[in-house]
């Protein structure tokens, strides 16, 4: 028996939440304005099993003040997450996927293999490299769409990050999509 999982909190924050590892897990979603990284870090930890996961929280911080999410380095991420089909994440966070040194110095046996498709909110300009990775290193990735929505930064990095995937969706033969 499979379940789903849906974590939700449209206004203020969520500090803390209480939940043990979910073995079963068709679906984890986290939804909501502002989370405290630790909740984020716990509710990904126990639905390490997952095979759907939406991530549309827009802030972190543990007070008053909204702060961006830290650095999530992106081979520890997939390998926490084997079973991974289908990622939903709004930009924010999908930034906070870097990749450090993880792909510099990387195990060529690494793979993100169950990976099939992929929708990134975008609302100002990504790491294109990061995007450009996961195609890379998911040999059963079908579909990436890039939903652009509300682009706020409309200057020189915007137009470099749209030049840079417009490029990359072109040659991926037609995995990447750009709405």
């Amino acid at each position: 028996m499979a379940f789903r999982s849906s974590h939700s909190f449209h206004s203020g924050r969520v500090n803390t939440v209480g939940i043990d590892r979910l073995p079963v897990l068709e679906q984890l979603s986290l939804r909501g304005v502002q989370w405290s990284w630790g909740a984020v870090s716990h509710v990904l930890q126990c639905g390490a099993e997952a095979k759907h996961l939406v991530m549309k929280v827009e802030f972190c911080g543990d007070s008053d003040t909204l702060q961006p999410f830290p650095e999530v380095d992106l081979v520890e991420f997939f390998n926490s997450h084997p079973k991974l089909c289908k990622f939903e994440v709004h930009g924010a966070m999908f930034a906070s996927l870097c990749q450090k040194n993880s792909l510099k110095n990387l195990d060529s046996r690494f793979l993100i293999s169950s990976l099939e498709e992929v929708l990134i909110t975008v609302r100002s300009p990504l790491n294109a490299v990061t995007i450009e990775s996961l195609v890379r290193y998911s040999p059963m990735l079908r579909r990436m769409v890039l939903r652009i929505s509300q682009m706020k930064n409309c200057h020189e990095a915007a137009d470099e990050f749209f030049e840079e995937v417009s490029k990359f969706a072109h040659m991926s033969n037609g995995r990447v999509r750009i709405e």
